[in-house]
């Protein structure tokens, strides 16, 4: 670069290309500001200097040695086109700048970045020179810096020029050179911007800020890798606990459930005609049921009279075939069609009918026949549970207010991880990162990890929802007839008088998954001619449970229902590079093809 005495610029630009493989097209975009123009363009290669007019779009193709010059939104860009392959060739860009150089009362500040960030590759060497208008002494007001300080480089202050050499520069990093001169070096400020009052004061400041700003960045860096633990507990309050918070708070407002004043231990009968498809599914605050509710469902209708069943023993052989034993079974057939059934009902019913067919079929059969038409029974089961869902959702036994508080807070969060994250990794420097830009993606991780474990706090759903006063004391006596059936066996009270009331049991314990704890129950207090009476209870009356016929495991059965019913396929004169810059004009970048 040199200086012209009205304080306009003349550059010419000397780059190096090492190709490997056929190129035939460079460019170099050079960002012109407001106030600033480049004029006197020229592309040559040695003493070949090129034809101006070719095609100015990137990666088009126009005849060796010419070049074009076209304006873009920023600045202007310089295309030359040539024929290259696996050589080394140096091309050179002369150009004039002007309005680059501001011109205060005192001295004249030329800030210019020799490599711009717009380079998509690292440059191994580069070297620039700033010629003064004329020769002068090396006072205060004649000074060079060369930014940024993490770029390997040095700055030279001579008499007459200002050098730089820096190595190793990363693709996207620029290099600034600033020059500042006494102004009486210039004969007129044609060619530069004028600005009242003087600079080198400001300048200066300028220039100790960035360097400060850098050793502080550095300062705090240092300070909170060498307190590590320190850092971590910061770091995991600020990640978690705004979110612990916002759990704690989603709780207290929705999620703790009310006291109802109930306080029965048992209830020996069940407390409403509730669907044993939607009792489990509400004691655990759940709106979704599984193969107990399903097989419960099918019990349910075998009581109503949909289907009939009939106590049959089965063979089934144990220990390779050497042996055998009596499983007590249940035949069933198809009853009064016309019972009337729920929504959800309706899918067991499909696929239970499906099985019995015309003919009937054992209880110990159905795993395997529905299994063979699985495809259509796994609809059926996935139907019946989604029925189930919106009956449940329909009855009004929750509250899901916290709900919509825990998505606004991941929303929330997600978008402040997004837009911290995105700004700090935007303008991190890996070289030498910013104290800000280290804060701001630090703050985005803990936004981030804040919106995560209000996700996980969104799976657990009694933390944000709570059963309303109804859903709350329905639940609490359903609860209360869980115990007593539990406690059933060893329970010295009158047994049920009716055989409904028997059957019922059955149905609940079925859907609560204690089962066998009703059959042992029936084993010692329900009495015989009940027991002849009823379609569901095939077991002896007599003796032990496992006595005589083997009692039909239904935990067993539930879960073979629920696997047949899944899916298939389930400064001084000389120094170093200082400060961070960033304030120089020109820089760019460029490419070939």
């Amino acid at each position: 670069m040199q200086i012209q005495p009205d304080g306009s610029l003349l550059v010419r630009e000397q780059i190096t290309f090492d190709f490997s493989g056929s190129f035939s097209g460079a460019n170099r975009d050079i960002p012109v500001r407001k106030g600033e123009s480049i004029d006197h363009i020229s592309v040559s290669e040695g003493t070949n200097r090129y034809r101006s007019g070719g095609n100015t779009d990137l990666g088009g193709f126009a005849l060796p040695d010419s070049f074009g010059v076209a304006r873009i939104h920023n600045g202007v860009r310089i295309v030359w086109h040539y024929s290259a392959g696996d050589e080394r060739r140096t091309f050179t860009l002369f150009y004039r700048f002007r309005g680059l150089a501001v011109a205060y009362d005192d001295v004249v500040d030329v800030n210019l970045n020799v490599w711009g960030d717009q380079w998509s590759t690292g440059l191994g060497s580069l070297t620039a020179a700033m010629q003064l208008p004329r020769a002068t002494d090396l006072s205060p007001s004649y000074r060079v810096w060369g930014s940024p300080v993490w770029v390997r480089g040095t700055v030279a202050r001579l008499p007459d020029r200002a050098d730089l050499q820096a190595s190793l520069i990363p693709s996207h990093q620029f290099v600034e050179l600033r020059v500042v001169f006494p102004r009486s070096l210039l004969t007129s400020t044609a060619g530069a911007q004028v600005r009242n009052g003087s600079g080198l004061e400001k300048i200066v400041a300028s220039e100790v800020a960035s360097q400060r700003e850098f050793e502080n960045d550095r300062k705090h860096i240092d300070d909170a890798k060498r307190h590590l633990g320190r850092t971590v507990l910061f770091l995991l309050l600020l990640g978690l606990g705004p979110g612990l918070a916002l759990m704690a708070l989603v709780w207290l407002l929705y999620g703790r459930e009310q006291g109802t004043g109930y306080d029965r231990e048992y209830e020996q009968a069940p407390p409403s005609e509730t669907e044993p498809a939607l009792v489990p599914p509400l004691l655990r605050q759940e709106t979704t049921p599984g193969s107990n509710e399903f097989t419960a469902t099918l019990f349910d209708l075998i009581r109503r009279g949909r289907y009939k069943a009939t106590p049959v023993t089965t063979e089934r052989k144990i220990w390779g075939g050497l042996r055998h034993e009596d499983l007590a079974d249940l035949q069933l057939t198809l009853g009064d069609t016309n019972v009337q059934l729920s929504e959800f009902e309706q899918p067991v019913a499909e696929v239970v009918d499906s099985v019995v067919g015309a003919d009937g079929e054992r209880l110990t059969e159905f795993r395997e026949r529905i299994e063979g038409d699985r495809a259509s029974n796994s609809k059926r089961f996935t139907s019946f549970k989604e029925k189930v869902t919106s009956a449940i959702r329909a009855s009004g036994w929750y509250s899901t207010g916290g709900g919509r508080l825990l998505a606004l807070g991941i929303g929330v969060f997600a978008l402040a991880a997004i837009l911290l994250l995105w700004t700090g990794i935007h303008g991190f420097r890996s070289a030498a990162p910013r104290w800000s830009d280290v804060v701001t993606v630090a703050l985005g991780g803990c936004a981030a990890a804040n919106g995560a474990s209000l996700i996980f706090a969104a799976t657990r759903v009694p933390l944000w929802r709570r059963r309303t006063a109804v859903g709350q004391v329905e639940a609490e006596r359903w609860e209360a007839f869980r115990r007593y059936l539990t406690d059933f066996p060893r329970l010295q009270e009158a047994p049920p008088a009716t055989l409904e009331l028997w059957e019922r049991y059955l149905v609940y314990g079925i859907a609560f998954g204690i089962a066998e704890r009703v059959l042992q129950g029936a084993h010692l207090h329900m009495p015989e001619a009940l027991h002849d009476q009823s379609s569901l209870y095939w077991i002896t009356p007599n003796g032990d449970l496992g006595s005589g016929p083997t009692a039909l495991a239904i935990g067993d059965l539930s879960s073979g229902f629920g696997s047949a019913l899944a899916p298939p396929g389930s400064s001084g004169s000389g120094g170093g590079f200082s400060g961070g810059g960033g304030g120089g004009g020109g820089g760019g970048g460029g490419g070939a093809w």
